[in-house]
């Protein structure tokens, strides 16, 4: 039995392109929206910045960020 945490909608509009590589991505991973959309925010984060980005804390007021 899959436990579910509570969410929040936040409304983000996205491309119906954006929709089909979220659900390719939660297919292939076996993950939902909410883990592929946060592992993909984070790597993309890492190649922009060039460092490796880790979420530290993820609670709903305060994410930490710690680089490597």
């Amino acid at each position: 039995m899959k436990i579910y945490s509570k969410k929040t909608a936040k409304g983000y509009r996205l491309k119906p392109e954006t929709h089909n590589l979220i659900k390719s991505l939660q297919e292939l991973t076996l993950g939902d929206a909410d883990e592929v959309l946060n592992a993909s925010c984070m790597m993309y984060l890492s190649f922009v910045a060039g460092k490796n980005f880790e979420a530290v804390n993820q609670s709903k007021e305060n994410i930490n960020l710690k680089s490597y």
